[in-house]
């Protein structure tokens, strides 16, 4: 799982709290958000972050949520304000997303609808009170009174999903799919009506004891009240045929060409299509309450989610073949590269971990072996740098860019392109090999004194010993004939149709095709120290460790570029981007606080996270005169714990102190000697708080990668 999955970042510190008596043991904790599947319209990428939601829907491309005090959450493809029309304020019910509108029930029973009023779909929405729930379909709506009766509006076409609503009371549910809908009976029987042509009408089961059901686009589900499913309809993807057998299950709920099931433990199934992640990045957590699913994503809501670590890998932008979602986690990784639609990275010891696209070979027959010093990666291609200056290639060979590899040992830096690798020799000289229409080996300039080398579509950068650049290769866009004069560069990175070059005051020069600004919107400022050039995005990486990105947003390339410091490398590929950030050597604020009297309890680690250090953990803006107890947890540990996991050992019992009258309590303490290096350890405040919900507040958590945790030191 990696950030791609939205929400996953937040926990209570449940059973810790109980633990100490701080809290009851029938507390439920408060619910968050996940999402996954395609998100192209950001519906994953947008997920609100927090807790206390209650209710989640998923539209063809967008989403609601509802808060706990009655205020709804909408986030995906704003189509004619289906999000920014979303109302403000408090009291509603229930949220329903139809393909590109949405409906909200209030807490008196009247209806709001807004986004596109397709064949009346918003404007013919009933008016007056008393409707018990609403539906969204395809250009259609649905809402159950409080009688049992049934309204629906909307498109009628083709086949009456309008006009052939059933009348009557003693309705417990309704559904709306595409151009179907399905209704519950008391007795637990289902009516089904509207467009029949793969049966999702006909083939509707005829027996009684049904709890609920939901229409998809061409699919229907059903659950017993046994827990068992049942499904009917169009089956192309298995959204039928792949039916999870047996009972237990809670809720389901059906995508456009996909499905979900919820079980009594909180975990989810999935089926049926998966081209966007639909089935395989399903959360594997347990503890969800309810799951919605959308044209080609899903929503899920629950109180067990697991907390996000820190990576020290991040990546975004375009994630068709999981070159997002595969990020590895963890760290101790020195050097990440970007390809067409994959990634590399190089871990401490050497080794490689590849991920994304792999029909040429190019993440299946990564080596196995350790001792690289550098990694590339090229179009469907990778190199590698061997210790020895030999180089190693795999994946894609249509032009040679494998099997042509020069052997031998003493290069020292690889560069990957389109179809065509670069070598840097220990004298400066250039080795190229490849793809050569455009002339990006046969032009390659001659000699030695070169200090880099960079590789881009179809043209290819090298940088003299004295700043100055060469290049070569395809020139349709001027990205040969435009290269900056002059000496004084410090780096290169080449391209689809653009390069850039960095200069030693930190200021950056962009120059080749501008598509979607890649060039006119080079930032200025010299506080630069690298560039990364990507099929038509660009990154640059501040002094601070902060990234800036440009270009064309295909897939968030650049709006999902991540916030913050502390990154030491970007790297650019054909629609995503990977960014390596610095090992955590510090205090980190992991978030999560639940408010109290003084609002949010603000818990900060002070101190350098070595061994036999002097540290502080400094607790303010909590309720005076308070009982509070600080929980530290290893992410190593079993049991479940906010932020990490609490140690259920003696030596890791909740320190358990009293806030002064100002709120605040200051502990320190020191870091064992002589622990490997590695661990996560976690720590959060809970305090008694009359005002905060359940009467217990919490601090955000804080994390650093420290010795693995003995005993630690109370500083008398």
């Amino acid at each position: 799982m990696n950030s791609s999955q939205r929400g996953c970042s937040r926990r209570l510190l449940v059973l810790g709290l109980v633990l100490v008596g701080l809290l009851p043991t029938t507390i439920r904790a408060q619910q968050s958000i996940v999402s996954w599947g395609s998100d192209v319209y950001d519906q994953v990428w947008a997920t609100p972050e927090g807790g206390w939601f209650t209710q989640v829907a998923a539209g063809d491309r967008h989403s609601l949520a509802l808060r706990a005090d009655g205020s709804i959450a909408a986030w995906g493809l704003d189509s004619d304000g289906v999000i920014s029309d979303t109302p403000v304020g408090t009291g509603f019910s229930k949220v329903a997303a139809g393909d590109f509108f949405s409906l909200a029930l209030r807490a008196d029973g009247s209806i709001v609808a807004w986004g596109v009023d397709h064949d009346g779909v918003l404007s013919n929405t009933p008016v007056g009170t008393g409707f018990t729930q609403v539906e969204g379909g395809w250009r259609h709506s649905l809402a159950l009174r409080a009688d049992g009766s049934i309204a629906s509006w909307g498109s009628d076409s083709p086949n009456g999903v309008v006009s052939n609503t059933p009348v009557g009371t003693g309705f417990t549910q309704v559904a709306a799919g595409r151009r179907h809908s399905l209704a519950l009976r008391a007795d637990g029987s289902i009516v089904a009506w509207g467009e029949d042509d793969w049966g999702q009408v006909s083939n509707a089961p005829l027996t009684t004891g049904f709890a609920q059901v939901s229409a998809g686009g061409a699919h229907s589900l059903a659950l017993r009240s046994d827990g068992s499913i049942v499904s009917w309809g169009r089956d192309f993807a298995g959204q039928v045929s792949n039916t999870p057998v047996g009972t237990g299950f809670t809720q389901v709920a059906a995508g456009t060409y996909h499905s979900l099931a919820l079980r009594p433990n909180g975990r989810i199934r999935a089926w049926g299509w998966d081209q966007h992640g639909q089935i395989s990045h399903a959360p594997e957590e347990l503890g969800f309450t309810q799951v919605a699913a959308g044209g080609q994503h899903s929503v899920a809501l629950g109180t067990e989610i697991l907390d996000e670590v820190r990576a020290e890998i991040v990546s975004w932008g375009e994630d068709t073949y999981d070159q997002v979602w595969d990020t590895p986690e963890g760290g101790r990784f020195t050097q990440v590269d970007a390809g067409g639609a994959h990634s590399l990275a190089l871990r401490s010891d050497g080794s490689i971990v590849s991920w994304g696209y792999d029909a040429h070979g190019q993440v299946s027959s990564t080596p196995l072996e350790t001792g690289v010093t550098q990694v590339a990666a090229g179009g469907a291609h990778s190199l590698a740098l061997r210790a020895d200056g030999s180089i190693v290639a795999w994946g894609r060979d249509d032009k040679g860019q494998v099997s042509n590899t020069p052997l031998g040992s003493g290069f020292a830096q690889v560069a990957g392109g389109s179809q065509h690798s670069l070598a840097l020799r220990a004298d400066g000289s250039i080795a190229s090999w490849g793809r050569d229409y455009e002339g990006q080996v046969s032009n390659t300039p001659l000699g030695t004194g070169f200090a880099q080398v960079a590789a881009g579509l179809y043209h290819s950068l090298a940088l003299r010993a004295d700043g100055s650049i060469m290049s070569w290769g395809f020139d349709g866009d001027l990205q040969v004939s435009n290269t900056p004069v002059g000496t004084g560069f410090t780096q290169v990175a080449a391209g689809g149709g653009h390069s850039l070059a960095l200069r030693a005051d930190g200021s950056i020069v962009a120059w080749g095709e501008d598509y979607s600004g890649v060039v006119l919107n080079t930032p200025v400022g010299t506080v630069f120290t690298q560039v990364a050039a990507g099929s038509s995005h660009a990154l640059a990486l501040r002094s601070d460790g902060s990234i800036v990105a440009w270009g064309e947003d295909w897939f968030g390339a650049v709006s999902h570029a991540p916030e913050g410091t502390g990154f030491t490398q970007v790297a650019a590929g054909g629609d995503h981007s990977v960014a390596l950030r610095a090992h955590i050597s510090a205090w980190s604020d992991a978030g999560s606080a639940l408010a109290g009297v003084h609002g949010a309890p603000l818990l900060a680690g002070t101190g350098s996270i070595v061994a036999g250090s002097d540290n502080v953990f400094e607790l303010s803006d909590a309720a005076p005169a308070a009982a509070a107890g600080l929980f530290l947890g290893l992410s190593s540990s079993p049991v479940p714990f906010k932020g990490g996991t609490l140690m259920p050992a003696q030596i890791m019992a909740p320190l358990m102190q009293t806030t002064s009258a100002l709120g605040e309590i200051l502990v320190p303490f020191r870091m064992p000697e002589g622990l490997p290096s590695g661990a996560e350890l976690w720590a959060q405040w809970a305090i008694q708080d009359a005002a905060a919900v359940q009467g217990v507040a919490l601090s955000n958590a804080i994390m650093g990668v420290v010795p693995v945790l003995s005993i630690y030191s109370a500083v008398p």
